[in-house]
């Protein structure tokens, strides 16, 4: 067995991260934004869960989208805090509905009226052309699909891409992609 040795570390002036040793820019590769499946664990919900607790783990966990899936982990949708504001739980319970009995299945984006960019063209795209298509389509985030293989691999956020951008992002404040351009071009763009 090779013995390792131990070094005193009193020149040692700072961390290192992922961050720091790679400056993302709007040339970037687009895989540097895009969050994989196959290395990070994907955030799930049952569709399930009652609606106000999905929201109250959202908000504890710091997290602004989740998959919904069914009990057997069947694909089902997209959740975020856009759907489970107070006024759409409410307009459910005006509905008749007790508010312990509205589910995220009720609030959710199914899988029908979801999007995806394709895993093989992000492969050859900049972060410039991620962050045009979500302006453009108005998403905060979007799934990933390896249409080859059929499966959801991953996810880009407009939150991730802020924080690799280095702007500054207000957790309250809905980050917007035309923002997130206009900061890093430095002009408006007419509407």
């Amino acid at each position: 067995m090779k013995a390792l040795h131990l070094f005193d570390i009193e020149q040692v002036d700072e961390v290192v991260s992922p961050e720091k040793l790679v400056q993302t820019t709007l040339d970037s590769p687009a895989a540097e934004v895009f969050t994989d499946f196959k290395t990070h664990r994907p955030l799930t919900v049952e569709g399930t869960t009652p609606a106000a607790d999905a929201l109250d783990m959202m908000k504890q966990e710091h997290v602004k989208m989740k998959i919904v899936v069914s009990p057997n982990n069947d694909f089902l949708g997209v959740i975020s805090t856009i759907e489970l504001t107070e006024r759409l739980i409410v307009s459910e319970v005006a509905k008749g509905v007790q508010r312990h009995e509205v589910l995220v299945s009720d609030l959710m984006v199914s899988r029908d009226n979801l999007r995806a960019f394709d895993y093989e063209q992000l492969q050859h795209a900049k972060v410039k052309e991620v962050i045009q298509a979500l302006k453009d389509n108005g998403l905060r985030h979007c799934l990933v699909v390896d249409r080859e293989h059929h499966h959801i691999r991953g996810v880009i956020s407009s939150s991730d891409i802020a924080r690799k951008l280095r702007l500054p992002v207000q957790i309250d404040a809905v980050i917007s992609f035309k923002s997130i351009f206009e900061a890093v071009r430095g002009y408006r763009y007419a509407s």
